[in-house]
Order: C-alpha cells, then structure tokens, then sequence
C-alpha cells in the first residue's frame, strides 16, 4: 500500500512534470515536484501513526496467524516508523525522471536497495533481530535513498526543487498530480489487496502454503517490475511529446514499447516454463527433486 501511494504521488507528478516541461512551464514543474516532496512527507506521518495505532486489528486482516503474529508485528513496527522515508524514497525514484534524469532515479533507488541487502544479513543473522532486523535495514535503505533524493535536489536537479516557497498556489497543479497518479495507484493497491485475500485464503492450509505463495509472488514479480520498468521510462518521454505536441514521436514510443514487453514478457515466461523447478530452489533449499 505504500507503493500504492508512491506510485500515486511520483508517477502523477513525474507525468505532471515532464508535460510542463514540454509546454517551457519550469516554474510550475518546481511547484509539483515541491508538492509531492511535502505530500509524501505528510501521507508518511499520517500512515505510521494509523498503522502504529491500529497495528493489532491491521495484522489480523493481513492473515497472520499465531505461529507469524510476533514476526509480523517486529516487521510491522518499523516499517511503520519508517513510512516517511519508504514514501518520500520511492516516489521521488519516479519524480526524478520527469526531467529525464533516468540515472539519478536509478542511483537512488540502487543506494536502498543495495544498503538493504548489505544490511539484512547483519541484523537479522549477526545481530539476530529477526524479522525486526529486516524491518530495519528495509528503513535505513530508504533513508539512504532520501538523502540521495534531497542531495540531488539541492545540488544537482536543474528543473526541480523541494523549496517551500514553490507549495504556494500549487492546488491546480496538486490536483492535476492526483488526478493523473490515480490510476497509478490504484493498479498497485489492487495488486495489494489481492495478496491479502490470498494470504487470508491460504491460512487455513498452514504456513506452508503462503509461504510458497509468497516465493511464487516474488518470482511473478520480476516479469512485473521488468515491464513496469518499460511502461516508467517511456513515461516522461510521451509526457514531453504531449506537452510539446509532438504527436508523431508519441506515437513512435508507444508502438516501440508494446513490441518490448511483447518481447520481454515472451521471453520471460518461456524462461519460467522451462527451469521452473531451478528458480524455485533459488529461495529453498528443502525441495523435492
């Protein structure tokens, strides 16, 4: 649900962004980037106190059951400490491309991510945190990612700005970031929900079960982001093309990328079907051959 609302936030302003800056509007391309600085923040703060306070009932409709309900709770309550940063990190890994700063998003997002992994063994095997400790480098990573995002704010982004002065008079542009990012952040909330329903309808098979489900969600995944990953980058680009009018480059992008993850996604489940019994042994060890 937190990328729900990244998604929301940084694919809405990132679209925002990239077609003012077609349209030559740089003042009001610091104005959305400024607001969903702030608004990321602030969605941050109110979703860890919600969480914090209704953690209990919260875990309960996620499916964990009294063999997982400790361990969820210790990933939980830093996760819910961290939303902030997991928020402002993530949706600034879209906003930044909005001015075509591909590099610096992936920088960013590369900085938590590898911090992440860095970090787990550590507190989870070293320091034997547990699920706590995962929580933890998971949080510490996006703090990493934050302060990359504001360093390349403050000192390196040319058309963006994180100044509070350019949050007054940005209800328009508020609105248009909002209404764009919807659709965005609903297809990720749904993808969400469905897990959890699934979860619920697994408990009663054992731990077991969702556990295997969880590692069948994670190889689903890769084929997932890889075609998000197509569909982020194009993005600036139609948004540029849009604001500047340039309808045949538009059109020229979009068939280009709906021939790639034709290709990729071909590609992609050929490679499961056909070393499927490989990749699950990748997260287990303890499989039947």
């Amino acid at each position: 649900m937190y990328m729900a609302v990244a998604n929301l936030i940084g694919i809405g302003g990132s679209a925002i962004i990239s077609i003012l800056l077609g349209q030559k509007e740089e003042k009001r391309a610091k104005e959305a980037s400024a607001f969903c600085f702030y608004s990321s923040l602030a969605v941050g703060l109110v979703a860890a106190a919600a969480i914090l306070l209704e953690m209990e009932p919260l875990l309960g409709i996620l499916g964990s059951t009294p063999d997982t309900w400790e361990f969820s709770r210790d990933y939980l309550f830093y996760i819910a400490v961290g939303a902030p940063f997991i928020l402002l990190a993530n949706s600034f890994g879209h906003v930044v491309r909005g001015e075509g700063a591909a590099s610096a998003s992936m920088l960013g997002g590369m900085i938590g991510t590898v911090a992440n992994i860095i970090l787990d063994p550590i507190f989870i095997l070293t320091l034997g945190m547990g699920t706590a400790g995962a929580g933890i480098a998971t949080v510490l990573g996006n703090v990493l990612g934050c302060i990359y995002y504001i360093y390349y704010l403050t000192r390196k982004s040319p058309l963006l700005s994180m100044h509070p002065r350019y949050l007054v008079g940005c209800g328009r542009i508020a609105r248009r970031v909002v209404s764009i990012g919807i659709p965005a952040g609903i297809n990720s909330a749904l993808m969400s929900v469905s897990t959890v329903l699934l979860n619920n309808a697994l408990v009663p098979y054992g731990d077991t079960a969702v556990a295997a489900m969880g590692i069948v969600t994670k190889v689903y995944m890769f084929i997932v982001f890889v075609h998000m990953g197509i569909t982020n980058g194009i993005q600036p680009l139609l948004g540029y093309c849009h604001g500047a009018g340039a309808a045949k480059r538009f059109g020229a992008i979009l068939r280009f990328s709906g021939a790639l993850t034709l290709v990729c996604g071909t590609l992609l489940s050929g490679f499961y079907i056909a070393f499927a019994p490989g990749v699950i042994r990748a997260f287990i060890d303890a499989m039947p051959r």
